[in-house]
């Protein structure tokens, strides 16, 4: 299959600079945090957190990884952080060093990315029309297989996988002996993510690996923070030996145990996110576009022959994910990020416009 080149959402530099205009006239709906921006109580610890650069961070990220086991009901011990969750997946390519590894698709491009650079072969399960993660992947899993990689909910489409599901997939990847990446970074902003994630099943499940990020809920991109669950105590091992002893910066510390205290910030995002997912997916399904039923803060759809949207949203300042890179899905597939009330009828309003609906 043809190899397709990296895009990621997010970058307002290079769209501005294309596009001769200030970053701040860009109105990012390529990037998928959280509409209220970052918590207060966050910029404050990491304005204070200055003096403290005349040391080096803590390279154990100790007090952090306590923090993270209390909120996520884990040990510390099974706790590893990582400049982001981008940094983890090419630590657990460099730790694993995987030579054949099972990728359902569409999936985000990032796994690819780290999967190459130790020339992991990737066996691409394609998802149907739906793109739902069905008991059909069980039949995909073989013995020579060194490693699976779900997202749940899945980047670009949002949509979720039953829990009953993954526990017999984890089950049969321990019984043939295949490691399992699970990418939850978007399940903490959804309202029921108890009855989806796998963080309680870790100790039964010593394959099992969750990717977890501060980017999406806590606004926090530009920080780069991240951190991946497992209860495999050689394989966390082998992942912090992959990178460099300093690779979380005070600052990122600093916020991420700012913002794990920031209780009443996740519930109002969660609400927030809720409530305007449900309005984005009932205006744009009066759209002639074919809509996904993404679960948390973006969303997919495909507008069948019209390949230029992205281009095109550009006039009216709107920055929208252009998914021709993602393996199984075409060059009509886009993604929009779920905002403040306010911006997306902005974005709703120009939508209609390029797709000529009165």
């Amino acid at each position: 299959m043809e190899k397709k080149a990296a895009v990621h959402g997010g970058n307002i530099y290079k769209k501005a600079r294309e596009l001769h205009i200030l970053q701040e006239d860009i109105m990012d709906f390529s990037a998928n945090v959280s509409p209220l921006g970052i918590p207060e109580g966050v910029k404050k610890k990491m304005i204070e957190a200055v003096e403290g650069l005349i040391n080096y961070p803590d390279p154990d990220c100790q007090q952090l990884c306590e923090a993270i086991g209390v909120s996520d009901g884990v040990s510390p011990d099974a706790v590893l952080c990582g400049n982001g969750g981008a940094d983890l997946l090419f630590r657990m390519a460099l730790g694993l060093k995987p030579k054949r590894v099972l990728l359902p698709v569409p999936a985000f491009v990032e796994y690819e990315e780290a999967l190459r650079s130790v020339d992991a072969q990737i066996v691409y399960y394609k998802m149907d029309r739906e793109f739902r993660i069905t008991e059909e992947l069980l039949s995909a899993m073989k013995e020579d297989q060194d490693l699976l990689v779900l997202c749940n909910p899945n980047n670009p489409t949002g949509l979720l996988i039953e829990k009953e599901l993954l526990g017999r997939i984890l089950q049969k990847a321990k019984e043939l002996g295949i490691y399992v990446l699970l990418d939850e970074c978007f399940l903490e902003i959804y309202k029921k993510e108890s009855e989806y994630t796998m963080k309680g099943e870790l100790d039964h499940f010593p394959n099992l690996m969750i990717l977890k990020s501060f980017t999406k809920l806590y606004a926090i991109p530009g920080v780069r923070l991240g951190y991946l669950l497992s209860s495999n105590k050689e394989l966390l091992l082998k992942m912090k030996c992959s990178g460099q002893a300093w690779s979380v910066s005070h600052f990122a510390q600093a916020a991420g145990l700012a913002a794990l205290k920031e209780t009443e910030y996740k519930e109002e995002t969660i609400r927030t996110i809720e409530q305007e997912n449900d309005f984005m997916k009932r205006e744009i399904s009066k759209l002639p576009v074919r809509l996904f039923d993404g679960a948390v803060n973006y969303l997919l759809f495909q507008t069948p022959g019209d390949r230029t949207l992205d281009q095109r949203m550009e006039k009216h300042g709107f920055l929208i994910r252009n998914c021709s890179n993602y393996v199984n899905l075409g060059d009509d597939y886009f993604r929009v990020a779920v905002k403040s009330h306010a911006d997306n009828i902005k974005l709703l309003k120009a939508l209609k416009e390029e797709l000529e609906v009165q």
